[in-house]
């Protein structure tokens, strides 16, 4: 049986890419405050994974460094997930 991707959600500041997919998080962040994905693959420079719903509706206020991407996972995100996340930089916060 095929394990189903992850759904995560996205929000934050400069390019990624997302299932092979460039995408600009700023316009999405600021005119829709997230986006969700099923996690198949992302790229991007900083990766801050939030473990928290309510942290990460205000982690902007309290990280303000560019670009980054705020990710929040409803499900515990386990070590085969964090394999398909590229990034110069990933921390849980």
């Amino acid at each position: 049986m095929k394990n189903n991707p992850k759904i995560i959600l996205l929000k934050g500041n400069g390019p990624i890419s997302i299932n092979n997919e460039l995408l600009e998080l700023y316009p999405v962040t600021t005119c829709h405050g997230a986006i969700g994905f099923p996690l198949k693959s992302l790229r991007a420079d900083n990766v801050y994974i939030v473990n928290s719903l309510d942290e990460f509706w205000q982690i902007e206020k309290t990280i303000k460094e560019k670009p980054c991407c705020f990710v929040y996972a409803y499900e515990n995100l386990e070590k085969e997930d964090l394999s398909k996340i590229h990034a110069l930089d990933m921390i849980s916060v």
